[in-house]
């Protein structure tokens, strides 16, 4: 159903998104190797992806690689081999000649053990050598195989330059095709480095299929149709007051659905109920980064407010949490851009999912409350 908590995997569960699906099956038509799906968080990009995935025909593996970073700490290689294998197996069916080829393909490496979708490894994996066999086994078969990474930006953070590895694959495999799915916009781009000289993947193409939020009407037909499929009656006054709470953030929009047509809650519940469980959900995302500062939380604060400018910002940070130089000022705010937290356009900076902004401008977190765990 449309009101799905989970990441749909059916086109039917996925409202639109029929630009986004036919631009990636053209990258797939003509053999690109690397594609992009970006957007900020909440617009659906895994649900897209799975969509994709699940249409395109082609044997394929996906892996969350942000459950694996906050599970392990890191991105390990050999836990990486595994799911990407796992996965891809899992992709054909069970019974046929498909399976039964890669199956032997993998096999042939040395270390390598198989039983089913189970992977064992005698020894430490080589991950470029398995790629290489796999694109071997799709060319032989006139196949294309897709591998995708959601959250790809946390491949940064295994100490391993998986960003090298991507590089080899678009220069050397041509049966593969990389997806990699990023919300910290601005991470992943800097991760990757295609314009950045230094970078193993400058100067390469990626294909970049961008998610927007649903405009207006979207959002509107979207509760419509979802509320029809579970027969309820809601009325045009209200779904134009959810909407003007949750803009057209598909992720928000769902879990409204969710609450006041599957749970029954009447309407100011149901919201007060979504803010509940959004004001702990953006705590949590938001942990990590306040770890290295807890000035991320008063620029946030400030932006809330309706302080949009550069020195407007500045002055409150400063009045809160105490003096700070201009260029690690600009640092933190350039960073929250790259995460998706800020945007910044020629009106100013803004915070452009309208929940999250709500939880920090409502938030009662004082400056004495959040000193002592966080650093400077």
């Amino acid at each position: 159903m449309l009101f799905d908590l989970q990441p749909k995997t059916k086109r039917e569960d996925l409202y639109d998104r029929e630009n986004e699906l036919s631009e990636f099956k053209e990258a797939l038509k003509l053999g690109e190797r690397l594609v992009l799906l970006l957007g900020i968080r909440r617009l659906g990009k895994s649900s897209l992806l799975n969509v994709a995935l699940s249409e395109s025909e082609h044997p394929h593996a996906k892996i969350d690689v942000r459950s694996m970073y906050f599970t392990h700490g890191s991105v390990p290689q050999e836990i990486l081999t595994k799911r990407i294998l796992s996965s891809l197996i899992g992709s054909l069916p069970s019974s046929g000649k498909l399976r039964l080829g890669i199956v032997e393909a993998l096999s042939s490496i040395r270390g390598v053990r198989l039983s089913g979708v189970h992977v064992e490894f005698e020894k430490k994996p080589d991950l470029a050598e398995i790629l290489e066999k796999i694109d071997s086994w799709a060319g032989n078969e006139g196949r294309r195989v897709i591998i995708g990474f959601d959250e790809a930006q946390y491949l940064r953070l295994s100490g391993i330059q998986y960003d090298g590895l991507i590089a080899y694959v678009v220069d050397n495999l041509p049966n593969l095709t990389l997806v990699l799915t990023g919300s910290e916009v601005g991470v992943l781009h800097e991760f990757l480095g295609l314009e950045n000289p230094r970078k193993p993947l400058f100067g390469r193409y990626a294909r970049e299929i961008v998610l927007e939020r649903f405009t207006r009407s979207e959002s509107i037909e979207f509760l419509e149709k979802g509320f029809e499929e579970l027969g309820v009656t809601v009325s045009s006054e209200e779904l134009e007051r959810v909407v003007d709470r949750l803009d057209g953030i598909v992720g928000w929009l769902s879990t409204y659905g969710y609450l006041r047509g599957v749970r029954k809650l009447p309407e100011k519940n149901a919201l007060e109920e979504l803010f509940r469980r959004a004001e702990a959900l953006v705590m949590d995302e938001l942990s990590s980064l306040l770890s290295h500062s807890r000035r991320y939380w008063f620029i946030l604060k400030a932006v809330s407010l309706g302080n949009t400018r550069w020195r407007g910002i500045k002055e409150y940070v400063e009045f809160t949490t105490g003096r700070i130089n201009d260029a690690k000022f600009s640092h933190l705010l350039k960073n929250l851009v790259k995460y998706g937290y800020l945007e910044k356009t020629a009106e100013g900076y803004s915070i452009p999912d309208p929940v999250v902004l709500e939880v920090i401008r409502k938030s009662q977190l004082k400056p004495r409350q959040v000193t002592s765990p966080w650093t400077s």
